[in-house]
């Protein structure tokens, strides 16, 4: 393969994320306003974090809702770089 095959292919990839979560306008500050993530957060893995938040008891996280779970796992991700636990 030449580079710009290569390139091209990791790029159309790496838009198939970070496309959805830029136009979803997730901003994970928004978290910081009620979470100190690595207190809140100690112990977890990202996917039982999500669970969390779009939990629908918890009316703060309503506006999580509209959100996939890969938008959620990539806002936590930024927050709280976790190990292999992901």
């Amino acid at each position: 393969m030449n580079k710009k095959m290569v390139a091209g292919l990791c790029l159309w990839s790496l838009s198939g994320v970070a496309l959805p979560v830029l136009a979803a306008d997730t901003d994970p500050n928004q978290c910081l306003e009620c979470h100190e993530p690595i207190e809140d957060w100690a112990g977890m893995t990202i996917d039982e974090i999500v669970v969390g938040a779009k939990g629908p008891e918890n009316k703060r996280h309503k506006a999580n809702q509209a959100l996939t779970d890969e938008e959620l796992r990539l806002m936590v991700a930024r927050l709280l770089p976790l190990d292999d636990e992901s």
